[in-house]
């Protein structure tokens, strides 16, 4: 009896700790799309349209890394882990600086909501 129970609290801590990990991805990318990604006001259109004053880019450069390390809410991990490290990579080139369409270019399709959705975001 005392080993089923100690069975099936390692069972409900591993659920617990994976459902943590789950809410944590969530709160990070969730953060990510409705503060810098979302919108045509949003701080990713700006960078886009040259708007963006070197702080706020900068800034938005930061939010976005912070999507490393994520786990993909579903799909393939790897080809989300690529195109996690594009967009932080892209991102990073504009806020150190390059400007020029090819990197703006770059960005822009790095940031391309659906691409990533139609793999990787839950359906409802």
């Amino acid at each position: 009896m005392t080993k089923s129970i100690l069975l099936t609290t390692v069972a409900a801590l591993v659920a617990a700790a994976t459902f943590a990990i789950a809410d944590e991805n969530h709160e990070i990318i969730e953060k990510v799309m409705k503060e810098g990604l979302k919108g045509d006001s949003s701080p990713m259109a700006k960078v886009l349209e040259g708007a963006a004053t070197a702080e706020e880019t900068t800034a938005l450069a930061a939010l976005v890394k912070t999507m490393s390390g994520t786990k993909a809410p579903v799909g393939d991990q790897a080809d989300y882990e690529k195109k996690v490290a594009e967009l932080i990579a892209a991102m990073e080139a504009v806020a150190g600086g390059d400007k020029g369409e090819a990197a703006i270019g770059r960005l822009d399709k790095a940031q391309n909501c659906k691409a990533c959705h139609s793999q990787h975001k839950p359906k409802d």
